[in-house]
């Protein structure tokens, strides 16, 4: 199934914002949300700034 535009757009903007690919599967009232990253380096940062957003 083609994703709407509002998801699109929001993956594009959180691909933007953290350097890596994300995309985003809805189910139901629920979904996926997946975060490519190409190193442990990648992983590592990505971890760091979610912890630093609490």
């Amino acid at each position: 199934p083609e994703k709407d535009p509002d998801t699109l757009a929001l993956e594009k903007l959180m691909t933007d914002t953290i350097g890596m690919i994300v995309s985003i599967e809805h189910k139901g009232k629920g979904g996926t949300l997946r975060v490519d990253y190409r190193s442990l380096e990648q992983l590592d940062e990505l971890c760091r700034r979610l912890k630093d957003e609490r």
